[in-house]
């Protein structure tokens, strides 16, 4: 279970440190905005992927067509003070990507 705290740990790193304001702002208007944002966070979990012995390619494709399909949903939704409940869906869908390519070999 000690990997799965390293792919969380990627999550983070990826989905959050390395994702600027700007990016954040702007992945729903630009597609590249929102490329670019996936294939870091899919590069964070495929380190981390790595360096546990877990790489695989079908883990790649995975983690970066799920993180776009999700961001994408929620980049275009609403952004008002009640609507703050949309990061629960998004950050959920995500740790079961991880769980995913953390069991499945």
């Amino acid at each position: 279970m000690e990997g799965l705290v390293w792919l969380v740990f990627a999550h983070f790193v990826g989905d959050y440190a390395l994702q600027s304001e700007w990016m954040a702002n702007n992945k729903a208007r630009y597609w590249v905005v929102m490329l670019s944002h996936c294939i870091i966070w899919t590069a964070m979990i495929s380190v981390a992927l790595q360096f546990l012995g877990l790489f695989a390619l079908w883990k790649v494709i995975f983690l970066i067509i799920g993180h776009g399909v999700m961001d994408e949903w929620k980049a275009h939704q609403p952004k008002r003070p009640d609507t703050w409940w949309q990061i629960y869906p998004d950050q959920a869908w995500h740790l079961c990507q991880l769980l995913v390519v953390f069991f499945l070999r």
